[in-house]
């Protein structure tokens, strides 16, 4: 029987084997480095909410709107600053801009601390700082972000794909769930100072994460020379290939429903469902849950049909998931459905990122990742307002939202956004399949210049 060398220590390497089950000791790093980094931002986010909401403006009745403020200074740089991140992340070497900007995110919460410490600031003053933090993190990400997906693409071996998406999204989903619980936590328990300084210790271990990376990874530059020639290379790239139009086609219906649910999803539990706030926390659980429970058995699936086709089918079945629990009238019912909803979202996440990965080309990863990001929160935006108006139109006409009825508007927005979803499978579909059919004229008319050569 012959042993394997990486297992001599009583045939079982504890070590080898993780290295094996997390693909590399590099992707290991850049892993950890997304966890933490993750972390810190989910965290800063729920406690900054509640930092305005409970201590700086509790009885304000502008509070919806300064509440809102927060939420637009942490869109702002996705759709503005994203795309043209993307540029810079291509030309610079991307595990530097890593490192520096969690250095840079390090010495913002440094000084958000300092400030809060010392004191001497007002409500007003501090939510200004709080403000600034979110605009600058969120900055920083939008160049972090797209240079770890170029690093990813090259450590990442073709066939490990899928499991990298799995875990990627395993890890995401728990940092999302624990974050997001943690920052109001620990800003209750401790106040805002520890919440600050927490953030400040995970972007400092997603620094020395990225540090010990090795430094061989560097994609090839592909550059022209030109900001905006690199731009509207990168742009023209994600148009003309098909697997990326498919791709784009999906993150802009994604995104219609994205928007509509973010706004309507809350108040159709709560009034449609008349729901209490407790029985309504159970209801919410169940999405990412389901995005656990996919995260570690979605890959078999996603392995056996194929990464191309588990994304057509996945956001297909989004949404008749989603209609179907526009159709729900039982807390049990909807929890199920939900469960289901959070299941196949993981797996339309996990094939997008083998996708892109395997489609675009080296070099330009950084802007074309940093395209999807600001699409979807651009038509997320867009739906947003319109579901906002929807409800505005009918209360302004005598249509009772939340009554429970079949022309309720809560129940008519989330099936508007599941046809959405629904809408975008097929176009997905027609768009894949026009391709096939043209790749195959194409090698058929290859074929038959080649046999006319041989003659």
């Amino acid at each position: 029987m012959r042993v394997d060398p990486a297992d001599k220590t009583d045939g079982f390497n504890l070590r080898a084997r993780l290295d094996r089950t997390l693909i590399g000791v590099d992707f290991r790093r850049l892993w950890l480095a997304q966890a933490f980094s993750s972390f810190g931002e989910y965290l800063f986010a729920s406690t900054s909410t509640v930092w305005v909401a409970a201590r700086l403006f509790p009885h304000s009745p502008r509070l919806p709107a300064l509440i809102g403020a927060v939420i637009l200074a942490a869109a702002i740089p996705r759709i503005v600053v994203g795309p043209l991140a993307g540029v810079y992340a291509d030309r610079w070497r991307a595990r530097k801009t890593m490192i520096v900007n969690d250095c840079l995110r390090v010495g913002l919460f440094v000084a958000l601390l300092l400030v809060v410490r010392l004191g001497g600031l007002d409500n007003a003053a501090t939510f200004a700082a709080i403000v600034i933090c979110v605009v600058v993190s969120e900055t920083s990400a939008q160049f972090f972000n797209p240079s770890r997906a170029a690093i990813m693409q090259l450590v990442i071996p073709e066939d490990r794909r899928v499991d990298a998406a799995s875990m990627s999204m395993f890890s995401l989903t728990g940092v999302a769930i624990v974050a997001t619980a943690a920052g109001p936590a620990v800003f209750g328990l401790f106040g805002a100072q520890v919440a600050i300084a927490a953030c400040v210790a995970t972007y400092a271990v997603s620094c020395v994460m990225t540090v010990r990376v090795r430094d061989s990874y560097r994609p090839e530059r592909r550059v022209v020379g030109r900001f905006w020639r690199d731009f509207a290379d990168g742009a023209r790239s994600a148009s003309q290939a098909p697997t990326l139009r498919v791709v784009l086609i999906g993150a802009c219906f994604y995104g219609v429903s994205l928007g509509i649910n973010s706004s309507v999803l809350a108040l159709f539990g709560l009034k449609t469902l008349g729901l209490s706030p407790s029985h309504y926390g159970v209801l919410a659980m169940m999405f990412p849950l389901g995005n656990l429970i996919s995260a570690v058995w979605g890959v078999r699936l996603i392995k056996r049909i194929g990464v191309h086709r588990a994304y057509l089918m996945a956001l297909s079945a989004l949404g008749l998931g989603y209609f179907a629990y526009a159709c729900a009238g039982r807390l049990v019912i909807a929890c199920l459905l939900m469960l289901v909803c959070g299941v196949i979202f993981s797996v339309y996440i996990m094939c997008q990122g083998p996708i892109l990965q395997a489609a675009v080309p080296e070099g330009y990863m950084g802007r074309i990742s940093a395209v999807f990001g600001p699409l979807v929160s651009m038509t997320s935006a867009v739906s947003t307002l319109f579901a906002s108006q929807v409800l505005a139109f009918a209360g302004a006409h005598g249509i009772i939202a939340g009554d429970g009825g079949w022309s309720d508007p809560y129940r008519l927005l989330i099936m508007f956004g599941a046809a959405f979803l629904l809408l975008g499978g097929a176009s997905m579909y027609v768009v894949q399949a026009r391709s096939g059919a043209k790749r195959a004229v194409q090698a058929g008319g290859c074929q038959r210049s080649s046999r006319i050569a041989g003659r």
